[in-house]
């Protein structure tokens, strides 16, 4: 049991393919769970970087970037649009059309997002050698660049 009252599972993975997917299941309970101080519920916070990192653009494009329904996008959006956390601008293409961009009240509340996330991460490598951390590093690199490659 955690000092939270979270149970982690700690048994020998058989492959790095267990490994794997046994830290998914442990990060993501830690990512999702709420925070004191959080300021957007996890799933929003990924529509924000998603805009963060590929810029302004349409529901669709954002619903498809992020392999989510159109209706959950539109929920989010929506909600995040009222606490001005996004901006919503006339798509000049197609004026019926809104292009969704990260407003600088979103940046900072992403960037809050994660510093709170990373906090956990910090403490769970604490007595990590500075060389196993940049070995860490360096193999979760390669592996996010795998994984997106194969989308």
């Amino acid at each position: 049991m955690q000092p939270n009252g979270s149970v982690v599972e700690a048994t020998e993975a058989a492959s790095a393919e267990d490994a794997f997917m046994q830290l998914m299941m442990a990060a993501g309970r830690r990512f999702r769970a709420r925070v004191d101080g959080d300021t957007v519920e996890p799933s929003q916070a990924s529509l924000l970087y998603t805009l963060k990192c590929r810029g302004a653009m349409r529901m669709g494009d954002i619903a498809e970037a992020m392999l989510l329904d159109a209706s959950t996008v539109s929920r989010h959006v929506h909600q995040l649009g009222e606490r001005g956390l996004i901006a919503r601008e006339p798509d000049p293409e197609d004026g019926r059309a809104r292009i969704i961009a990260l407003s600088p009240a979103g940046a900072a509340s992403l960037t809050n997002t994660f510093a709170q996330r990373r906090e956990f991460i910090t403490a769970a490598l604490g007595d990590w050698s500075a060389a196993d951390r940049d070995r860490l590093r360096r193999d979760l690199v390669r592996l996010t660049a795998a994984l997106a490659d194969q989308a």
